[in-house]
């Protein structure tokens, strides 16, 4: 079992391992847009003075648009951080052991942050999404 910080975005639970990836939340600041790198990325949001890539989650979860979030969770995988979007925390919770995949994974049960039955969720590997968010940038 590894740890994960639960998050909701448009009315989906998604699982951030935490295991090798440091994770703030904080509120979502402005996003500056650049159209060139669309559909993945939504563009750049300064957090701590530094210009970080902000991921476009809803078109990774197949949702029509992107609406704006009131949350931004900065996540760092080794030195690299980009910022997911995020309506709302749902705390902390227990993934099994996963195989490696994609960057978002289909549906999972696990624990509740609360401790009163399971959130279906999704589980997002923050390494796989830079690697993923990397490659898309290079062929733009």
């Amino acid at each position: 079992m590894t740890r994960a910080l639960l998050v909701e975005l448009a009315g989906e639970a998604l699982a951030i391992p935490a295991d090798g990836v440091r994770c703030e939340v904080l509120e979502a600041g402005p996003t500056t847009g650049l159209p060139v790198a669309a559909p993945l990325l939504l563009g750049l949001s300064v957090i701590h003075g530094r210009a970080v890539p902000v991921v476009n989650l809803a078109h990774m979860l197949g949702t029509v648009e992107q609406t704006a979030a009131a949350l931004h969770v900065l996540t760092e995988v080794h030195g690299e951080s980009v910022a997911l979007p995020a309506d709302r925390t749902l705390g902390l919770s227990r993934l099994p052991a996963l195989p490696a995949g994609p960057a978002l994974g289909e549906a999972i049960l696990v624990p509740a942050p609360d401790g009163a039955g399971q959130v279906l969720a999704r589980p997002l590997d923050a390494a796989a999404l830079l690697t993923t968010l990397r490659q898309h940038l290079e062929r733009v």
